[in-house]
């Protein structure tokens, strides 16, 4: 029996380690680890069981089985955090949970022998060619000679084993629908692993796809449509530079071939490589308009949906390199020749380029929109993959645009969908936005809970637990929590959605830092580091960042012209949670220079732009509360006091009652 996953085979038998074809040397107690963990994957492998059966007895510590652990995630490509294959069931033991592909001996001399079918130039033979014969053909056969026929039986024969091994391939991307087996199966269905693979890429099935090519015939895996998948999958797992070369090798036969429309096709996909691996982009665009170029040269022998994903790929190039209007245009023609031609699957790749394109052009609403519909589609073609990706982004413009509700309801319904990602670090990455959204919505209770079963790295180290700190009133935390993400991200980051970029994490700190001074605290200095992004931010988050910055060091004429920047160019954007965050210390420092009326020209100019969104806001009712305080409005006191009460739910307001006599509050604030 063998197991193979990712790269690797372990033959229990031969207890043999290999990795891509060549031995791993690892001592025997940490493959008998492995292979009994894989083979009672199952169920949770307790503690005791398994070092009976690495060591014969379990008089063993627990500090030598982890070491085993240790050396055994190493080996194969895991560790204690990711635990993508081996998971620790605290309390328990070890339980496997990686996707694994068993070959049995059958199996797998089938799989050795498929290649001697192939030339040495590795042109299929007339054996893979060849359609099975019909009943005149047979009968033809049967007039020769006793020799030939016999070797005619023979290849016949192992012919036969092979698209026997090949049905068993595609009952395995079937998802355990009932198949037709009365029919025999010809080199024409041979295509439809390669389809059942394609979908199960396109759901984020990566390993499914790479044991799958695993197992089919050489002839197949060394089609164009092969070649284009096998390089589509490294792209996907990140494998960049693999990709190149494997692609530069196609492009080289597509051309000795004179084949437009496939020299086309890997022109796109290197279109669509240049962008993954994160080139500059004229080389995204370049690809692309080759391969439109190609394409209309021949555009009568262009299958519709080749043409689509090259305009795609285009499209994308226009928005890398800041063509935004163009880039739509692609996008727009792109996404209808996909859905005219039924290709909703990959149309649903375009919509997702498109609702980038809109996002960069400040179009929330209609991105918002867009990533709905990808999400519904995806849930209905059962592409759990696509639908966490949609709702995710849908979650994080809900978030800018205060749709608490929203937000709330669509993170709940991706979290669901996550469960059937085979992928753990979407998974996570689901669930630290969940954790985001409960905590804004004063769910602090049920996001800690989410918290803590996350990565310890992601616990120190994300927006998530930051702002639920703050919320905690836990500024000490917060404080370290956003520093060590200012160190995680870098200025590239800088452009994404809610805070999750290098200036996001500055903000978070600084105003993790003032809650420090408001508790009492000495004011933490900020590193070298975040002295530099702060005296020259680039983003909205960081010039909120620099304006509080300013204020604590006693500048605050220069604060308040860095804050109002920062808002008006939040309000022109429509991101109104940015909004908030630029009003908390912009109102905050106006009350403080005693300047009640351009303190309430700026929540009136707030609450303006959305009134019924705005008074559902936790943030803007303690703003509300702030100037009625300073001004010493009762009726507004209440009303504002009320709101802010029942939205904080969890949360505790900065309010004290100093007297039981009438309503006498004050608000607790320190500048840093």
């Amino acid at each position: 029996m063998e197991y193979r996953w990712d790269d690797y085979t372990l033959d229990r038998e031969g207890t043999l380690l290999t990795r891509q074809g060549q031995q791993i040397d690892v001592s025997r107690k940490v493959l008998d680890c492995i292979g009994h963990l894989l083979e009672h994957r199952q169920r949770v492998v307790g503690y005791d069981e398994l070092m009976r059966k690495v060591w014969g007895h379990d008089k063993i510590t627990n500090h030598q089985l982890t070491q085993i652990i240790v050396v055994a995630r190493r080996t194969i490509g895991d560790d204690g955090q990711a635990q993508r294959l081996i998971r620790t069931m605290s309390g328990l033991g070890y339980r496997w949970v990686g996707p694994v592909c068993e070959v049995t001996e059958t199996v797998a001399a089938l799989h050795v022998q498929a290649p001697e079918a192939l030339s040495q130039t590795g042109t299929p033979t007339a054996l893979q060619t060849q359609a099975p014969k019909t009943p005149l053909q047979t009968d033809v056969d049967a007039a020769t000679p006793a020799r030939s026929r016999s070797g005619k039986q023979r290849l016949l024969l192992a012919f036969g084993a092979m698209l026997m091994a090949l049905a068993a391939v595609a009952w395995q991307f079937q998802d355990q629908r009932p198949v037709a087996m009365s029919t025999p199966p010809t080199m024409a269905a041979a295509a439809d692993p390669l389809t059942h693979l394609e979908e199960r890429l396109w759901r984020g099935d990566a390993d499914a796809v790479r044991q799958g090519l695993a197992t089919l015939p050489m002839a197949l895996v060394d089609s164009a449509d092969g070649r284009i998948l096998e390089i589509r999958l490294d792209v996907e797992r990140g494998r960049y530079e693999r990709a190149a070369q494997k692609l530069a090798l196609q492009q080289d036969r597509s051309k000795a071939a004179a084949d437009t429309v496939w020299q086309a096709k890997l022109l796109t996909l290197l279109s669509v490589l240049n962008a993954k691996a994160g080139k500059p982009g004229p080389e995204v665009l370049i690809p692309a308009q080759q391969a439109v170029v190609l394409l209309e040269s021949v555009a009568q022998k262009v299958p519709p949906s080749v043409m689509g994903e090259a305009l795609s790929a285009r499209g994308t190039g226009f928005m890398f390199v800041g063509q935004f209007e163009t880039a739509m245009s692609d996008l727009v023609h792109a996404r209808d020749i996909l859905l005219e031609d039924g290709e909703k699957r990959r149309a649903t790749t375009t919509r997702h380029m498109l609702a980038h394109v809109w996002l960069r052009m400040g179009r929330l609403a209609d991105a918002l929109d867009e990533f709905k519909q990808i999400a519904r589609l995806s849930e209905q073609l059962q592409n759990p993959a696509g639908e966490v990706l949609a709702r995710n982004t849908a979650t994080r413009i809900q978030i800018e645009l205060l749709l608490w509700d929203e937000a709330l309801a669509n993170s709940r319904r991706s979290m669901k969908a996550s469960k059937k990602l085979p992928d753990s670090t979407h998974r996570a990455y689901t669930t630290r936005l969940h954790s985001l959204v409960l905590t804004s919505t004063g769910h602090l209770r049920e996001a800690a809970s989410l918290l803590e079963e996350t990565d310890a790295e992601y616990q120190q180290s994300s927006v998530a637990a930051a702002m639920y700190h703050i919320a905690s009133s836990n500024a000490e935390s917060a404080l370290a929590n956003s520093a060590a993400m200012f160190i995680k991200f870098d200025a590239s980051s800088n452009s994404n959605l809610i805070l999750s970029s290098q200036e996001g994490a500055l903000l978070l700190w600084t105003i993790a830092a003032q809650d420090l001074v408001a508790q009492g605290n000495v004011k933490p200095p900020p590193s070298a580091a975040q002295l530099d992004v702060l005296r020259r931010p680039e983003s909205t988050p960081g010039r909120i960042a620099r304006g509080r910055w300013l204020w604590s060091e006693g500048m605050r004429r220069e604060a308040e012209v860095e804050l109002r920047f920062a808002f008006d160019e939040s309000r022109k954007m429509n991101r109104l949670f940015h909004m908030t965050l630029a009003a908390e210390p912009l109102i905050g420092l106006l009350l403080e220079n005693k300047n009640f009326k351009a303190a309430d020209a700026v929540l009136a100019s707030l609450r303006g732009i959305n009134p019924d969104r705005m008074d559902r806001d936790y943030r803007v009712n303690v703003l509300r509360l702030r100037a009625a305080l300073a001004k010493g409005e009762i009726t507004e006191i209440q009303d504002a006091h009320r709101r802010a009460l029942v939205l904080a739910r969890e949360r505790a307001l900065p309010i004290e009652i100093h007297s039981s006599q009438g309503m006498m509050y004050s608000y607790r604030t320190a500048v840093m």
